[in-house]
């Protein structure tokens, strides 16, 4: 599902990076990336504007910088913990560095396109089922876990979980 994010939102996203940056710099850590195709601030940019449109699709509250770490958390639905991944590739790979690092109940994959203000939502899994069925690569920097966008569940089967939750009869489970 393409989601378009609002000049606002972009902006946003572009100030939390260079915020996220700043604070590591006066920490005096060096911000971690393993691509030479794309610099820190671009990275950091892109994977707020993710969050933005995941928490858009769902009226979340919108993402906010944390100091320290943000505990694998990303964004909330009620109770249920979200990690939104973010890949330069409009259908990429949802990649984790191991299953300890997959801290949320469920993570949702979404994809660059030709647009910056337009994200790719491309899907979800749940940590436990990501457990049972990632497969594993190495990008050249060691093993990762990985599963591509064609193999997660659709955007709008949680989007129809969380609706139910939130307006239906029952209270609805992931499955």
């Amino acid at each position: 599902m393409l989601v378009q994010i609002t000049k606002r939102d972009s902006l946003s996203a572009e100030v939390m990076a260079k915020d996220t940056l700043k604070l590591l710099e006066l920490q005096g850590v060096s911000p971690r990336l393993e691509n030479d195709k794309q610099s820190r601030l671009d990275a950091n940019i892109y994977g707020f504007k993710a969050e933005f449109a995941v928490a858009r699709l769902f009226n979340l509250d919108p993402p906010s910088i944390n100091v320290a770490t943000d505990g694998g958390v990303d964004l909330w639905f009620d109770d249920t913990s979200i990690d939104v991944k973010f890949c330069n590739q409009e259908y990429g790979q949802l990649i984790f560095d191991s299953a300890q690092v997959f801290r949320s109940e469920i993570a949702v994959l979404v994809g660059k396109t030709s647009d910056e203000d337009i994200m790719r939502v491309n899907g979800w899994i749940k940590r436990r089922d990501f457990i049972k069925q990632h497969n594993k690569h190495d990008y050249g920097f060691g093993t990762r876990l990985v599963m591509q966008a064609d193999q997660l569940n659709s955007i709008e089967k949680l989007w129809l979980e969380f609706a139910h939750r939130k307006h239906g009869a029952n209270e609805g489970e992931i499955k």
